[in-house]
């Protein structure tokens, strides 16, 4: 019997699409989802780029499944084939705050709201232990007979609720408003709401969950949502599809996604840069060099992984604002300054390892003085180590290209 596994991700918000990974020991799908049963806290619409996100396998046979650590590293190579197409994506498994709730089968109520509210589900049809179940008000309309009972009361009201605000979206004001020095004047019919791109409704938003792999043909691109009565929603989610082909060092790929997920450029600096330090051993010798210091390790593994060419490369496509900031002095927080990158030296790979092992110590200590003399060291949450913003990509750019070499290197010599 085939099962599901759906999975919480991390930083996912934003995703508008289906994607749909192939080419490892099994397909995954991935896509925008509502956590936790919303109930009290329903909303009539929402908007897709402030959904989470959920990975997805599917497992045919019993014997297909996974273990916890298979899986992760499954949804790992996954992502960080994902990751290098969008750059700007911070998607992990590294998931800090669970928000699926697990449920105790002795009790009579389920968790819903995220855990935060208990609904009554009482199966009276199939449990042989349920005598009756009746409504104390005589009023009231819902189906005791499906187990859901504390949904189904929220259902009877989420219902007319979401068509009256789509309703509402509906209307317009006829009105005259003559221009002023700050704003242009309007005659006519104005919409009293004005939504943005993305829009669903609760219905299309609880109808997620139910996107599978199986049911998508190979050449569908499109992902149809539930239908909406609402002429403002989206009805479908366009789908992207990614083949993978390599399985990555898992420890590479753990201090990749630590790196990856954090917003703080110090911690993201840290994250990428252990995943060089990785090769800081190997290279030199892959090199037949003798490195006899942690700077020259770091220009050997950086002259193992991209060229000159590659770093002039780089640098010219900054954007202009980047560009400033990567070519003028640094400055820390004692008033000490990093040298700017030179992309005119003769070696840009020389140069860019001093660079970097510069920014590195200036990002790992925190010593006032070194030797007597003011030491550059960053402070956290500073006006200095938020220009790093600007490295760190960089930085991600060459743990990428270290990952993939560490992949053909193993490819090579199994």
């Amino acid at each position: 019997m085939a099962t599901n596994a759906t999975m919480q991700l991390a930083d996912g918000e934003g995703l508008m699409s289906v994607v749909i990974f192939s080419g490892l020991s099994h397909s995954m799908i991935m896509h925008p989802a509502i956590h936790g049963e919303p109930a009290l806290t329903a909303q009539a619409f929402y908007y897709l780029e402030e959904l989470d996100a959920v990975a997805q396998l599917r497992f045919e046979a019993e014997e297909e499944h996974l273990s916890d650590e298979a899986i992760e590293y499954l949804v790992d190579n996954y992502l960080f084939e994902y990751s290098k197409r969008h750059p700007n994506a911070k998607i992990s498994f590294k998931v800090t705050r669970g928000k699926f709730v697990e449920d105790d089968a002795s009790e009579h109520y389920i968790g819903v709201d995220l855990g935060h509210t208990l609904a009554l589900a009482i199966d009276s049809q199939n449990d042989q232990y349920v005598g009756y179940v009746k409504a104390v008000d005589a009023s009231d309309r819902i189906d005791l007979t499906d187990w859901n009972i504390g949904m189904n009361y929220v259902m009877d009201r989420v219902a007319p609720y979401v068509h009256d605000m789509g309703a509402v979206l509906g209307k317009r004001i006829q009105t005259l408003i003559a221009p002023g020095p700050d704003r242009d004047g309007y005659v006519g019919k104005m919409r009293v709401l004005k939504t943005d791109h993305g829009l669903i409704d609760y219905w299309q938003a609880v109808g997620l969950s139910n996107i599978r792999l199986h049911s998508i043909s190979t050449t569908a691109t499109t992902v149809p949502l539930a239908h909406s009565a609402c002429a403002e929603t989206l009805d479908a989610l366009p789908i992207e599809r990614i083949d993978a082909h390599h399985q990555y060092t898992p420890v590479l790929l753990s201090h990749y996604f630590s790196g990856l997920k954090e917003f703080h450029p110090l911690k993201a600096f840290v994250g990428f840069y252990n995943v060089l330090e990785y090769y800081f051993e190997e290279a030199p010798l892959l090199l037949g060099r003798v490195a006899t210091s942690e700077l020259n390790q770091l220009h050997c593994i950086i002259e193992l992984l991209v060229s000159d060419a590659d770093v002039t490369t780089y640098f010219a496509t900054l954007r202009p604002n980047a560009r400033l900031i990567v070519t003028a002095d640094l400055p820390t927080a004692f008033g000490v300054r990093i040298r700017a990158f030179d992309p005119t030296a003769s070696s840009p790979r020389t140069e860019l390892a001093r660079w970097l092992y510069e920014i590195r110590c200036a990002v790992v200590h925190s010593k006032k003085t070194r030797r007597g003399h003011p030491s550059a060291t960053f402070e956290p949450y500073s006006a200095p180590s938020d220009r790093l913003q600007h490295v760190v990509p960089l930085l991600r750019w060459l743990a990428i290209a270290c990952i993939e070499k560490d992949a053909a290197l193993r490819a090579a010599h199994p």
